[in-house]
Formats: structure tokens, C-alpha cells, sequence
């Protein structure tokens, strides 16, 4: 499983240009300042936003072409996102954003009993995201995406609403299952030291600002 952007998307006054090529296993992490484009990019990947020229390949199967008019959707991709804030469903409980879409078969195999374990939810399955603390929506939202049978794990901005011991805590959670997910993780975070420590790969989104702004993937 692998990832390759080689893209430009323009909005008004504003363009990014990515180039980048990361392989399965690898924890892909993008760095940059607020608005410089990072989520951008992974609402590229997520297949959120079409990019207006190049291409982007999930496992070398194009899912974004500007030459050929070649656009998979979102749903097919086979693409789990983590958003800021964590994203679950509000009216449903922990165990119903869990299963959603998937429902009973998912909760009676074993993989669903062994991630809720290790994100510790067995006494929050059935409270909804209201009744639950920051860090504890979160642990929900990464275990939801564990969950999700995807190629491509999408992070944005993780734990940047999080206390430093839930912070921590996510972090080592996000760690350990890193290292058991088969597919390909891009994790956007402003916290420098967060890429440092999960990253395989790092990568910052240069700035440059005129009559348009212009924002580049490099390699740190």
C-alpha cells in the first residue's frame, strides 16, 4: 500500500503544490502554520476537494486525475479520517459511531473487542459524545478509524484540543497501533515535537505570500 500526490489545487488567491510519494507502513507528517494548507491536502486525499491538475494514486490505483477526468469518491477510496474534534456522530453512542455502517458483525468479531479494550472504552459504549471528556471522544474517533477497513489513515490535528495528559496519552495510543496498521497514515499537526515522535516521514508547508499565496509540501 502506498500514497502519491503529485498535484495543485488553486482556490482564488490561494494554491498549494504537492509532491510526495510515501509507502505502506509509513507515518507520513505534515507540518506548517494555520492556513497554509495542510488540511487542504488531506481533503485532497479524503476525496473532499479534486485537485486541478496531476494526480493522486492509493496503492497505485489512480483515484485523481485532472488529465483523464478520473475521480473516485470518497465512499470508495477506502480512506478513514480522524478530524479536529474528533467528528462522531452526535446522536449516536460510542458503540453505535463504532459500528456505524457495519453493525453486528463488526461487534461480535474479535478485532472489535481488542481495540475497544485498548482504547479504553468498555465503560463508555454506550454514552454519547456529549457525556464524554475530550480525551475520551478522541480515544472513540481513533478507534472508529482503526475500525474502518482503509488504506489510507487521515490525522487532522489529533490531540491539539486535548490536555496535556489526555495529549500524551492519545499520542502513546496512536504509537502502538502505528506499528500494526498496514496502510499509510498522514498525520497533520502544528506541534512540532508531535511529528517528531510519530512521523516516519516529515514534511512542512512553505508560505509565500503576494498578490497569491502560494503554499509547497518540502522535506524537512
Amino acid at each position: 500500500m502506498s500514497l502519491t500526490m503529485r498535484c495543485r489545487f488553486v482556490r482564488e488567491t490561494f494554491s498549494i503544490d504537492v509532491d510526495v510519494s510515501v509507502r505502506s507502513g509509513c507515518v507520513l507528517g505534515i507540518g506548517g502554520e494555520n492556513g497554509s494548507g495542510k488540511t487542504t491536502t488531506l481533503d485532497m486525499i479524503a476525496g473532499l476537494l479534486p485537485c486541478t491538475s496531476g494526480s493522486i494514486l492509493i496503492d497505485d490505483s489512480v483515484v485523481d486525475d485532472s488529465e483523464t477526468g478520473r475521480f473516485v469518491q470518497p465512499e470508495h477510496r477506502g480512506v478513514a479520517t480522524v478530524f479536529q474534534g474528533g467528528g462522531l456522530l452526535p446522536h449516536l453512542s460510542v458503540v453505535g459511531n463504532l459500528t456505524f455502517g457495519r453493525g453486528r458483525a463488526l461487534r461480535a468479531s474479535p478485532r472489535f473487542d481488542e481495540i475497544v479494550d485498548a482504547f479504553d472504552l468498555r465503560g463508555l459504549l454506550r454514552r454519547r459524545p456529549n457525556e464524554l471528556s475530550g480525551g475520551q471522544r478522541q480515544r472513540a474517533s481513533l478507534a472508529r478509524a482503526f475500525l474502518s477497513p482503509s488504506r489510507v489513515l487521515l490525522l487532522d490535528e489529533p490531540t491539539t484540543f486535548l490536555d496535556t495528559d489526555s495529549r500524551n496519552a492519545i499520542r502513546r495510543l496512536m504509537k502502538d497501533w502505528f506499528v500494526a496498521y498496514e496502510g499509510t497514515v498522514v498525520l497533520v499537526s502544528h506541534d512540532t515535537s508531535e511529528i517528531d515522535e510519530l512521523a516516519d516521514v516529515a514534511l512542512r508547508v512553505d508560505v509565500t505570500r503576494g498578490a497569491t499565496t502560494e503554499a509547497n509540501l518540502v522535506r524537512d
